[in-house]
């Protein structure tokens, strides 16, 4: 067998799909959900007892600027990550891209066989 008959031919649907549910993939990973801590100070008008409240907020973080932030947090500001809402978008952007894959690039692709007739 020579090395030509061994070799894959480039199948131009599979890079599509890598190329599209990849880049889904890497907005997924870069985007980190976190909770963060935020506090507001409010005073009466007629006294002066200030109230600080604190409450959870839900947001995205860019991965660098949440490892950034981590590694600086003081006492008062916590930052949590929300995995498995993390890993839960990552794993539905992978099944979701080795679905289509198989739909359009195999099912889609299939060569017909021809109709015997009698």
């Amino acid at each position: 067998m020579s090395a030509r008959s061994l070799r894959m031919p480039p199948r131009p649907c599979a890079k599509l799909f890598l190329m599209v549910f990849g880049f889904l993939f890497l907005i997924a990973l870069l985007s980190v959900p976190v909770t963060t801590k935020t506090s507001q100070l409010r005073q009466d008008p007629e006294s002066h007892i200030v109230f600080k409240t604190t409450y959870p907020r839900n947001s995205t973080m860019f991965l660098p600027h949440y490892m950034s932030a981590r590694a600086r947090s003081s006492v008062g500001t916590d930052i949590h990550v929300r995995s498995a809402q993390w890993i839960g978008t990552m794993a539905i952007v992978a099944v979701l891209g080795v679905f289509d894959y198989v739909v359009f690039c195999r099912l889609m692709r299939r060569k017909r066989r021809p109709v015997e007739g009698p």
